[in-house]
């Protein structure tokens, strides 16, 4: 079976959908929920000529509003996305990996929901995603590192 482009940035939407419906975001975050997404989901190079809205951003986006629309259940969209990494492991590199984590748990920093039960989700991300803590802490370090390193 062909994979589309579109595909891999639909199931992150699934995934993303998840984890903010985890959080029970009310309708007056979900302007801030978008722009968090968008915030990670922007080409790193972005030029000023260039939109501010990636598709990436706008497949992901568009399958959140969809799956928002039809009250999906979060159990079952995060399934799609399990599913969906099963099946495609090669589409997702270390670096997409991390992006997805850390985009997650943002979400659920930023939009915490009172039971803490309701971060299953982030959690089953992690293990998923082959990222033990100690591995994403050491990678975040090492980003953060090599951020400060070549700046000056």
């Amino acid at each position: 079976m062909k994979m589309d482009y579109r595909d891999i940035f639909e199931q992150i939407g699934n995934l993303f959908y998840a984890i903010a419906a985890d959080q029970n975001i009310k309708t007056s975050e979900v302007a801030e929920l978008k722009l968090l997404i968008s915030k990670y989901w922007l080409p790193r190079n972005l030029e000023e000529n260039e939109s501010l809205v990636s598709d990436e951003t706008h497949f992901i986006l568009t399958t959140m509003d969809a799956l928002e629309r039809e009250k999906a259940s979060a159990k079952d969209a995060f399934k799609e996305f399990s599913r969906f990494l099963a099946n495609h492991p090669e589409v997702f590199t270390k670096e997409v990996k991390l992006r997805i984590f850390e985009t997650a748990e943002e979400i659920t920093r930023i939009f915490h929901a009172d039971n803490p039960l309701k971060n299953a989700h982030l959690r089953s991300l992690e293990n998923i995603l082959g990222l033990s803590s100690f591995s994403f802490i050491y990678q975040r370090i090492k980003k953060d590192n090599s951020t400060i390193l070549t700046s000056d």
